[in-house]
């Protein structure tokens, strides 16, 4: 009990004069000024300045007493970052390692300005070991550089030079990491900063992995594997080496197996997600689903990267006519009890992939309701090179009126499909598949809507479509290929010949 009555102690008398708690549920008998303005904010009567003002004091944002008592609940909320849970499932190891060190790291420095050298050492050794076992080399320079100047106070020559021989070999390798640790943001500034700048950092990026990779294989720092290992994937992306990039993830998580460190330092769920990425793009479905339901293990089912390698694998069924797998897919996202609690993005992507299901098997709607608001309230979720996502929505519409035989609706969209092309889509060099997509449909019309003639004049650009089949890095994925599409449009047709002869 000696350290806990030493801690009563320095919290007892050492505390600022004003420190109290605030109760974060709310239920407190008698609350002061802070505690009722918070309750207030957390029962949505505050959302303003002037809510808060008016309800605390009668008076407006100006009035000196409001301004303090916003300071003072400011200040006490920040005091109360120190106890966030970083152990949610939507924080990386890494970063609730980290987070832990600098807790270990600050508590030992304010025992050791106390003057309770054997207390702070304590927090220290917690951290080296934590530090060590992860390869968080700052943390561990901060911690040994601390221990130094205990040790000086302690008058341990021995144990002090041992420790300095420690601090210099840190200070090498931190300052190898930091220089690098600067290449690597200055190569993600240019990756998203702006499509232009990302399409033109090509030979930077390359540059700065090759570096990286030798830097790595000279120290073997994780934290240089780490930069290395998203350099390389941005490289390979831009290159559109999809199997390169499927292959490099294998490798990726290999070399971290066999490393001397906390295995859990890398993003595992994330090198799976890439891997179905990288499938789905070389069009290895098979292969896809296997990568996409192995790489559930890493992810927990409340976290946003949980939705996105859903998406992956939806798309993976999507792109194989795999439709009932994409429903059992879709089905699995919608019953997840995080769902409600998803993101906005989300679940309007989501609401996309279910009416994009409910037109890809003709004949067997999945919708009792087909409600297009949704879709058009989400295209805005989507990147800004997936225009050719719009260019699809009017086409669903056509393919929706058609079904309910409303067939001036049906060609009024139609005619929405054209206007979109010539305004978003006819840019020289740019969006191939469209243009032969837009080829297709206009042959469509000027055939009459003949099945057979259509298909005998649209088997060139049919064939020019394969060919362009490339994914583009870092833009969404069809979610119903256009050659799918086409095949549904002429089901769809086809349908509509019958009925109206």
């Amino acid at each position: 009990m000696k350290e806990i009555n030493k801690l009563v102690d320095l919290v007892t008398y050492g505390l600022k004069s004003n420190f109290d708690v605030i109760n974060l549920t709310g239920d407190v008998e008698n609350p002061g000024k802070e505690q009722l303005l918070y309750n207030g904010v957390l029962n949505g009567q505050y959302p303003t300045d002037e809510s808060a003002a008016d309800g605390m004091y009668q008076s407006d944002i100006y009035d000196q007493r409001f301004r303090m008592l916003k300071s003072r609940l400011r200040h006490k909320l920040y005091d109360l970052l120190y106890h966030i849970n970083f152990d949610e499932p939507g924080f990386t190891h890494t970063t609730k390692v980290e987070l832990e060190c600098k807790e270990y790291i600050h508590k030992a420095h304010i025992l050791f300005k106390l003057g309770e050298y054997a207390m702070s050492d304590k927090q220290l050794n917690k951290c080296i070991t934590l530090a060590e076992e992860n390869q968080i080399t700052q943390a561990l320079l901060e911690a040994y550089e601390l221990k130094s100047d205990i040790l000086s106070h302690e008058c341990k020559p021995t144990d002090f030079e041992l420790t300095i021989k420690t601090i210099s070999d840190l200070r090498v390798l931190n300052h190898k990491e930091k220089e690098n640790r600067d290449l690597f943001l200055r190569m993600r500034m240019l990756m998203s900063k702006s499509i232009h700048s990302r399409n033109t950092c090509q030979d930077h990026l390359k540059k700065a992995a090759d570096s990286t990779e030798k830097l790595w294989k000279s120290i073997q720092s994780i934290n240089v594997f780490l930069n290395y290992y998203q350099l390389k994937t941005w490289l390979l992306l831009l290159n559109r080496d999809y199997n390169g990039l499927y292959k490099f993830t294998i490798e990726a998580s290999k070399i971290v197996s066999k490393a001397k460190v906390e295995t859990d330092r890398f993003d595992q769920g994330y090198n799976s997600y890439l891997a179905s990425r990288a499938l789905l793009a070389a069009e290895k479905y098979k292969e896809g689903y296997a990568e996409a339901k192995a790489g559930y293990k890493f992810m927990d089912k409340s976290t946003e990267r949980w939705f996105d390698h859903s998406e992956t694998y939806f798309l993976l069924a999507m792109h194989n006519q795999d439709y009932k797998l994409a429903k059992r897919v879709l089905e699995d996202v919608i019953k997840n009890p995080n769902y409600s609690r998803a993101p906005e993005v989300t679940v309007g992507r989501w609401k996309v992939f279910r009416i994009y299901l409910n037109f890809a098997t003709p004949g067997k709607d999945m919708l009792k309701r087909v409600r297009f608001s949704d879709v058009y309230e989400a295209a805005e979720y989507y990147y800004v090179e997936s225009k050719g996502y719009y260019f699809t929505l009017p086409l669903l519409e056509f393919i929706h009126h058609i079904n309910k035989d409303r067939l001036d609706l049906a060609m009024n969209k139609l005619d929405e499909v054209e206007n979109y092309f010539f305004k978003h889509l006819n840019e020289p060099g740019k969006n191939p598949r469209e243009k032969q997509f837009y080829k297709m449909l206009k042959t469509l019309k000027t055939a009459d809507f003949d099945v057979e003639k259509t298909k005998s004049k649209t088997e060139k650009y049919l064939s020019k479509l394969g060919e362009k089949r490339t994914q583009a890095p870092f833009s969404d994925f069809e979610i119903l290929p256009y050659e799918h599409l086409w095949e549904v449009v002429l089901h769809t047709v086809e349908k509509m010949k019958l009925a109206n002869p």
